[in-house]
């Protein structure tokens, strides 16, 4: 232990008076005579904040840091406090005082009542050379102290602060340092120094823009966070006055300029040895409805919030960065000494992120819960430029988007093969749009009765230029997507008016069939879809009860009473309404009830074994029951044989569609089914 040490910590433990030093809002430090007042153990002392409230935590301690938090909002420096043990009580005298210019970091001396007149003038002397010790030398911590429990709020709306409940923090005895609105060099020791004491890398508490820059008091924060070491990895040691060219306005972590140039000085110091390095990259999922609900002033106020969480699990050998919007990107040198090795540990970190983003966040009396889909690309080549990285941990975010969100994808060439492959076919998609390369197929339904043709469903094929048919599996996601499919499928209800008119002319068309369209999420909730559907059926004169609008189970449920809204608008036109892929979803009867829906349609995954597995004919005797108590007819899809065709045929089912009669055909195909 320095001299300095030494002394730091012959003053703090002799002080007759209790003495806690408080680091950006955490307890660091305190000593025999405080734990005694408060009737505390150092070690549920040291690591509580003044931001966050813990259930478990001690009375006389939450007690404090009320007080101490209403002292430091109105601006004082000695306030009385009345500590209450039971029927108990004492009166302490609380004295506040701010170490260095920055005011980041306080000493709070704790007198009882009888200490306080004669000792005023020895705790001024006392006070100053503890505050003249450069406070507590990270050395100096109780480094085998527990990490700070998880925290739980005392009221959703606590003060209108954001609190979260996170799992112990990786960091035991610093909290986050309040660097919103700070000029870079105040916050910069903490971000981004990699190579320093654990809670060198602390970045962010809540956003408050009210502290200013000071070199000298970050030159000693710095000193003593790094213990006088210098960063080994990190950006120039002089950083640019100007802070958007390194540093994110709203949560002051480093930003993208900075991050590439801390990967390329990693990469080029790292050169002559074998590394393996691990990039991180965390959307939040759905982040876009906070700022469309609440406002992007909340949102922001969660986005420094979740920051903060983030910034939890790094440690000295670490880095976070905000990328944009609601991206962080987290970048681990020498994760491994392998690459097995490093994808095991950064699926660790990964699942760490994701549990701490999940838990809640409160603002203003509004509870908000996240999920995270995490990237994770790793590098052991030193030729990999900084910028291609960070595109495979990006392309590797998006395969865990695809997946469905909340999950953790790895890059690896494949997935960068076939996001090429999407990304070419989303090109041509739009081109196909302009070039009218699309054309409706239409899949034949027979009733079960009598063999009868009763009309088919419309499904879309494209057909682009060299004559090649892709399979809907493969573009119809890509339009939902992108949004084509809008202005596609205003496209399918106006052709299949046409087709039906034509039909309808060449006395084709029987008052009992009708043709089904498909009617995706996107097109579902655009808000000019009844004025299509109305102005189509008016243009070719087409009778409405002739189109059955087809919709999915998951579809409807996401908002029950809109949807209701919505179909009965379609249905008043005389149209009617089918649910698609029944009993693969969420669908209870109580839907089915409620829904106004004509048709129902088994999903082909219960009809393609129904004549040999017993379970899958038990659900589909249930449904056709359920039916016709709700008087709905139903459809079966996916019939390939005729033993299935017999079993739904003895279970009352009205009509099926499947190879076993015909696949979809061209329209033209149809039309001879008809006039057969």
């Amino acid at each position: 232990m320095s001299s300095k040490e030494e002394l730091y910590k012959l003053l703090l433990d002799s002080s007759p008076y209790g003495t806690m030093f408080f680091a950006y809002g955490v307890c660091v430090d305190c000593n025999p005579r405080a734990q005694q007042l408060l009737g505390c153990s150092k070690r549920a002392i040291l690591g509580t904040s003044l931001d966050e409230n813990c259930s478990d935590e001690p009375v006389a301690l939450a007690a404090l840091k009320r007080e101490l938090n209403n002292a430091l909002e109105d601006r004082q420096r000695r306030v009385q406090w009345e500590l209450r043990d039971g029927s108990d009580s004492e009166q302490i005298t609380l004295d506040i005082r701010p170490v260095g210019d920055s005011g980041r970091e306080l000493v709070v001396t704790l007198f009882a009542a009888l200490e306080t007149v004669a000792t005023n003038r020895e705790h001024s002397h006392a006070a100053d050379a503890i505050a003249g010790s450069a406070a507590p030398p990270m050395g100096a911590m109780e480094h085998n102290a527990n990490p700070p429990r998880a925290s739980q709020p005392e009221s959703p709306s606590d003060e209108r602060n954001l609190t979260t409940v996170p799992a112990a923090a990786a960091n035991p005895q610093v909290e986050f340092p309040d660097t919103a609105g700070q000029t870079p060099e105040s916050s910069i020791a903490p971000v981004l120094t990699l190579d320093t004491a654990p809670t060198a890398s602390a970045t962010v508490r809540d956003c408050d823009p009210q502290h200013g820059d000071d070199r000298s008091s970050r030159a000693a924060v710095l000193h003593k966070l790094s213990r006088g070491k210098s960063s080994g990895l990190g950006p120039p040691q002089e950083y640019p006055t100007d802070r958007d060219l390194y540093f994110d306005n709203l949560t002051r972590l480093p930003n993208r300029q900075l991050l590439i140039e801390t990967i390329r000085q990693y990469f080029l110091e790292n050169a002559d040895r074998d590394i393996c390095a691990a990039f991180l990259l965390v959307d939040l999922d759905h982040f876009k409805d906070i700022n469309d609900s609440w406002g992007h002033a909340v949102g922001d106020q969660v986005l420094c919030k979740l920051a903060k969480v983030i910034a939890m699990l790094i440690t000295e050998q670490s880095m976070v960065a905000r990328m944009s919007g609601d991206e962080f990107l987290l970048f681990i040198p020498d994760i491994g000494q392998t690459l097995t090795e490093g994808a095991v540990l950064a699926r660790d970190m990964a699942t760490k992120v994701k549990e701490l983003i999940s838990h809640p966040i409160f603002y203003d009396g509004n509870e908000f819960i996240l999920t995270a889909s995490v990237g994770i690309a790793l590098v052991n080549d030193h030729s990999t430029s900084a910028e291609r990285a960070l595109q495979y941990a990006d392309t590797a975010m998006y395969e865990a988007k695809r997946k469905g969100r909340n999950g953790i994808a790895f890059f690896d060439h494949s997935i960068r093969e076939k996001a090429q492959r999407q990304i070419g076919l989303n090109t041509r998609l739009r081109k196909a749009v302009d070039n009218q390369e699309f054309a409706l197929f239409v899949q034949p339904q027979i009733s079960l009765r009598d063999g009868r043709l009763m009309g088919g469903e419309a499904l879309l094929r494209w057909v682009n230029a060299d004559r090649v048919t892709n399979m809907p599996s493969e573009f119809i996601p890509l339009l939902e997507s992108s949004g084509l499919i809008v202005d596609v499928g205003h496209w399918v209800i106006r052709t299949a008016c046409e087709y039906v008119r034509g039909f309808m002319d060449d006395g084709l068309w029987d008052d009992e069939m009708c043709l089904g369209i498909n009617i995706s999420p996107r097109q579902f909730n655009d808000p000019q879809l009844l004025e299509v559907i109305q102005h189509s059926l008016e243009s070719y004169n087409v009778d409405p009860r002739y189109l059955n609008f087809e919709v999915t189970e998951n579809l409807v449920i996401e908002d029950v009473d809109e949807a209701i809204y919505k179909m009965e608008a379609i249905k008043e036109l005389g149209s009617l309404f089918s649910i698609d892929d029944f009993g693969i979803g969420y669908s209870s009867m109580i839907y089915l009830k409620r829904l106004p829906f004509d048709w129902l349609k088994i999903d082909r995954e219960f009809i393609r074994n129904i004549h040999r597995d017993p379970e899958s004919r038990g659900v589909v005797e249930a449904i056709l029951a359920v039916s016709r108590q709700y008087g709905l007819q139903v459809t079966a899809e996916g019939v390939e044989g005729p033993e299935s065709l017999e079993i739904l045929r003895k279970s009352g089912c009205d009509t099926y569609q499947g190879a076993h009669f015909s696949m979809p055909v061209p329209v033209e195909r149809f039309r001879t089914m008809l006039a057969a």
